[in-house]
C-alpha cells in the first residue's frame, strides 16, 4: 500500500478507455436515456464466464492497530518494556501505583539496559537494546504499591488469563497481579497471588476472572511488603474466549464473510518484515519497527503459525508476501520461509516449524514477490528490469523448495513496467498483482466521478490481457487486484458511498474473471482507514462495504450470465459521459437452483424503476430482496452509529418478468428460485 500519489488516477486514462469501459461494463443498450426507468434483461441459457470465488479474498497488514490491537487478543500494549521510559524509569503505558500522590520512598523503578528476558535479534542491522522493569523495594510506608496499565477493558463473565516474566535477586515479600476500577479507591474486581518467586527469569501465570464490565480498568502489578529488587519482563493478558491470540469478535467477521484468501503480513510493510521476527516461543520474539507506517512498534505475537491457524478456522488460503531485497531481505530467507511453512519434517525449516509445535506441513499456494517495487516509498524499490532479475532469483530459490507453489509478481498500472517484467520473467510468473486507489485528488470534487471510475478499469485489464499475451506467449497470467481501497476522510470511507463505489467494482471484476482470479481489499481491520471491520479496545463496527462483501461472496454463484442493461446515465467532470446509472450482474449458482441479481443503484436522489425480464429459465414467483441502503450517500457507520447502514430483506414478486424499485445510491441482491 504506497503513499498515495496513484498513477491509476490520471485523468488523461479515461479518454483512452472510458467509452470501452461503459460498453464492456453493462451492455448499454441505451445509454442515454434520461428517465428513472430501467430495464435489466438477462439470458440464463447463455453463460459469458464463470466467477472465480477468489476476487473475494481479503488483506491484513502490519498498519498501525491491523494486527496489534485489532486483530489480535492481547490487551496490553508494550507488555516487553521496551518503549522509552520516562523520567521515573517507567516505560510507556506503566503508571506507579496507586498514583502520584505521595512520597512512595520504598519503591523505585529502572528502565533496565543491562538485564531483560532473551529474545531473538536475527535480521537486525543494529542490535537494539532489551530492557525490562527493574523494580528496587525496601521498608516503606505504602503497602500496595506497583505499577498499572490503565485503559483494559474486561466484560463480566469472562476469564482473563495472563503470565509475566520474574526474575529476582532475594525479593522476600508478596506480589499480586489484579483487576481494577481505573480510579483512586476504586473497586477491585479479581486477583491472583503469584507465589514462590525466586531466582533467574520464570513465567508466572494467573487467571482473573471480572465481576463487572469496565471498559477502562487496569492491570496492577503490587508489591506488598519485603525487601529486594526484581524485574518484570513480557507481561500478558488475553481475554478467554480468543483463540490462538485473535479477538473472538473479530475472528467471528471475518470467518462470516468466508473469504478465499487472506493475504498477509503486508503490503509495504512487506518490504519491512522479515518472517523470522514471528517465529518461535511467544515472549522470544522481538519488537520491531515499522518503517512504512510511522515507525510504530510491532510486536511479534501474531507470526505466521498463528496467521496459519487463523486462515484455516476462517476457511481461507493463506497468501504471504515475502520481501524482495528490503532491508537486507535475500532470496535464502524467502526461500527459507517457503521451507518453514511447506517443508518436511526432515528439512532444516520443517524441523524448526515441528519444534514450534507444528508438525503438519502448512502446504501454503500463494506466494507474492514484493510489494509495490516501483514506488519509492517501499525498501527495496528499483526499476521494473532491476525487480525482474530479482524476481527470477527469488522463485528460483523458492521452488527449488517447493516446485507447486504459485508465484505472484508485482504489475503496477504503468503498463511500460508491465512489459518489462512480463519480458523478463513471464516464463516464470502465475498472477501480476496491480493495485487501485482512487480518492480526493482523482475526484476533483465531483462526487459523480467516484460513481463512475470503476467502469475504466474493464478497458484497462483488457489492455493488461493483452500485454500480458504479447509479452509472456503460451503463458496464461491470470491477474490479482489485491488491494484496492480508496482515499477519502474516515467517515466517507465508513460510508455508502464508498459501498456503491465499491460494489461497482466488484461487479467489474466479476465481469473480468477469470481472467481476473485474485481480489483483496485495503483493509480487512483497521490499518488504512477503510478498514472494512473497525476494531478498538472497546468495541467493533463495520462498514456498509463489509456488507458488500458480505452479501456478494454469499451470492456469488459460479456462471456468470448475459445481462444487459438500459436506463439512466450521468455524465462526470473526469471520467467520462454516458455512464450507466445502474450496474448489474446476473450469476446462477453451482447446482443450477439459483440465480443471483446484483444491482447497484448510483444515483444519489432518484429511485429507478426497474423492469428485470428473464429469458431460458422459469423462476419461482416469489423472490428475496436483500438491499444496503441509507438516508443519504454520506451516512455512514461508525463506534456511535454502528448500524446507521446495514442490509434488510424481503420478499418480493417475482417470475420471468417482474418490477423492483432500487431506492437511491443502493446495492441489491435478488435471489430467484429456479424451477427450470
Amino acid at each position: 500500500m504506497p503513499m498515495r500519489s496513484r498513477r491509476a488516477g490520471r485523468p488523461g486514462l479515461w479518454k483512452r478507455y472510458g467509452a470501452a469501459a461503459v460498453i464492456l461494463a453493462s451492455s448499454i443498450l441505451s445509454a442515454r436515456a434520461q428517465s428513472d426507468e430501467a430495464r435489466i434483461v438477462i439470458d440464463a441459457a447463455r453463460v459469458e464466464g464463470q466467477i472465480d470465488p477468489r476476487l473475494y479474498g481479503q488483506f491484513v497488514e502490519f498498519m498501525y492497530e491491523g494486527v496489534k490491537g485489532g486483530l489480535a487478543a492481547e490487551l496490553l500494549r508494550n507488555r516487553g518494556f521496551e518503549e522509552a521510559a520516562n523520567n521515573i524509569g517507567l516505560s510507556r503505558y506503566w503508571e506507579r501505583h496507586p498514583d502520584d500522590r505521595n512520597d512512595d520512598y520504598g519503591l523505585t523503578f529502572g528502565w533496565d539496559a543491562e538485564v531483560a528476558y532473551p529474545v531473538s535479534l536475527d535480521f537486525f542491522d543494529e542490535k537494539p537494546v532489551q530492557r525490562s522493569l527493574r523494580v528496587d523495594l525496601t521498608d516503606g510506608i505504602v503497602e500496595r504499591h506497583g505499577v498499572y496499565q490503565p485503559r483494559i477493558p474486561v466484560r463480566a463473565g469472562i476469564a482473563y488469563r495472563g503470565y509475566l516474566w520474574l526474575k529476582t535477586t532475594g525479593y522476600d515479600g508478596r506480589i499480586r497481579v489484579a483487576l481494577e476500577e481505573d480510579s483512586s479507591g476504586g473497586a477491585l474486581y479479581s486477583e491472583a497471588e503469584i507465589k514462590e518467586v525466586r531466582g533467574d527469569w520464570k513465567q508466572y501465570p494467573f487467571e482473573l476472572h471480572a465481576q463487572k464490565s469496565d471498559p477502562h480498568a487496569r492491570l496492577a502489578i503490587l508489591f506488598e511488603g519485603g525487601r529486594g529488587r526484581v524485574w518484570v519482563d513480557q507481561v500478558s493478558l488475553l481475554p478467554g474466549d480468543a483463540v490462538g491470540g485473535v479477538r473472538a469478535d473479530v475472528e467471528a467477521l471475518v470467518a462470516a464473510l468466508r473469504p478465499a484468501f487472506i493475504r498477509w503480513p503486508g503490503g509495504n510493510v512487506a518490504q519491512d518484515y522479515h518472517w523470522a521476527w514471528g517465529a518461535g516461543p511467544r515472549d522470544r520474539r522481538p519488537i520491531w519497527t515499522n518503517l512504512s507506517w510511522k515507525n510504530e512498534p510491532e510486536p511479534g505475537d501474531i507470526g505466521t503459525d498463528e496467521f496459519m491457524a487463523f486462515c484455516r478456522r476462517v476457511g481461507a488460503e493463506p497468501s504471504i508476501t515475502v520481501n524482495v531485497e528490503g532491508r537486507g531481505a535475500t532470496a535464502e530467507e524467502a526461500a527459507a520461509w517457503v521451507e518453514y511453512c511447506n517443508g518436511p519434517l526432515t528439512s532444516r525449516y520443517g524441523a524448526m516449524r515441528a519444534a514450534n509445535g507444528y508438525a503438519e506441513p502448512y502446504n501454503v499456494k500463494y506466494w507474492e514477490l514484493g510489494n509495490e517495487i516501483w514506488g519509492d516509498w517501499v525498501r527495496g524499490h528499483s526499476d521494473a528490469a532491476t525487480y525482474a532479475r530479482n524476481y527470477l532469483r527469488y522463485q528460483k530459490a523458492m521452488r527449488a523448495v517447493d516446485s507447486t507453489i504459485q508465484l505472484i509478481a508485482v504489475g503496477d498500472n504503468d503498463m511500460s513496467w508491465n512489459r518489462t517484467v512480463l519480458r523478463t520473467a513471464g516464463g516464470a510468473i502465475d498472477y501480476l498483482a496491480i493495485h487501485h486507489y482512487y480518492g480526493r485528488k482523482e475526484m476533483a470534487g465531483d462526487a459523480r466521478n467516484l460513481m463512475a471510475r470503476p467502469l475504466f478499469y474493464e478497458g484497462f485489464y483488457k489492455d493488461v490481457e493483452k500485454v500480458i499475451h504479447e509479452e509472456a506467449k503460451g503463458r496464461s497470467i491470470r491477474l490479482s487486484i489485491n488491494e484496492w481501497g480508496l482515499d477519502l476522510p474516515e467517515s466517507r470511507q465508513h460510508s455508502m458511498a464508498a459501498a456503491l463505489y465499491g460494489a461497482r467494482l466488484l461487479h467489474v471484476f466479476e465481469r473480468t474473471s477469470p481472467f481476473l482470479a485474485m481480489s483483496a481489499e485495503s483493509d480487512l481491520v483497521n490499518g488504512w482507514p477503510g478498514g472494512i471491520i473497525q476494531a478498538s479496545r472497546h468495541g467493533v463496527f463495520v462498514t456498509p462495504l463489509y456488507y458488500v462483501n458480505l452479501l456478494y461472496n454469499e451470492h456469488r454463484g459460479r456462471d456468470r450470465l448475459k445481462t444487459a442493461v438500459e436506463g439512466p446515465a450521468f455524465d462526470t467532470s473526469r471520467e467520462g459521459s454516458g455512464v450507466p446509472v445502474l450496474d448489474a450482474v446476473a450469476s446462477r449458482s453451482k447446482g443450477g437452483s439459483e440465480i443471483y441479481v446484483k444491482v447497484v443503484n448510483t444515483a444519489p436522489t432518484n429511485a429507478v424503476a426497474t423492469r428485470i425480464d428473464l429469458r431460458g429459465v422459469e423462476v419461482d414467483r416469489e423472490a428475496d430482496w436483500l438491499v444496503i441502503t441509507a438516508e443519504g450517500q454520506e451516512t455512514y457507520n461508525s463506534f456511535a452509529t454502528p448500524d446507521a447502514v446495514r442490509p434488510r430483506r424481503e420478499a418480493i414478486r417475482a417470475g420471468g418478468r417482474f418490477q423492483v424499485s432500487l431506492p437511491p445510491h443502493s446495492v441489491s441482491v435478488i435471489v430467484l428460485r429456479v424451477i427450470r
